[in-house]
């Protein structure tokens, strides 16, 4: 498995994923602006093949925030995600994060568990935050304590 910055070229793949893994996807359009913000757009490669990517960008000077991750359904629970979200929460702190933000669907529990093993824990809850209704959890880490770990 190879980590990688994303590239234009990528953005088929990406959407790919996106589209497969959320109910309500970011657009194609959004996807390829986030190239453009500083960050770590950054993708997971398999034999060559896409098979994963995370958002991060930086926030306010110090607050990272981890703007979207998905694994092709094909890879999940096999340790993917972990490296990934590892190799993006390294990259904002070299980038000058303190704390790191992310927001899941309260029902996914998955996602949410594989945040908390993670150190992160759960601050808020945005009512209505999806388009279906549903509320977003939103959660934090301590960027500089889990660099410690």
């Amino acid at each position: 498995m190879e980590i990688r910055e994303a590239k234009l070229e990528d953005l088929e793949d990406i959407y790919r994923i996106e589209i497969s893994s959320f109910e309500d996807p970011y657009p194609y359009g959004l996807l390829k602006a986030f190239l453009y913000h500083p960050g770590a757009y950054l993708v997971v490669l398999k034999d060559n093949r896409i098979i994963g990517y995370s958002i991060g960008i930086i926030r306010f000077g110090n607050l990272g925030h981890i703007v979207s991750i998905a694994v092709d359904k094909d890879y999940r629970r096999k340790g993917v995600g972990s490296k990934l979200l590892d190799e993006t929460i390294r990259r904002l702190v070299n980038m000058g994060a303190k704390m790191i933000r992310i927001e899941v669907r309260e029902s996914n529990i998955a996602a949410k568990n594989l945040y908390k093993k993670f150190g992160f824990i759960e601050k808020e809850k945005i009512e209505r935050y999806y388009p279906n209704g549903e509320a977003a959890i939103v959660m934090f880490l301590d960027a500089v304590k889990y660099l410690q770990r």
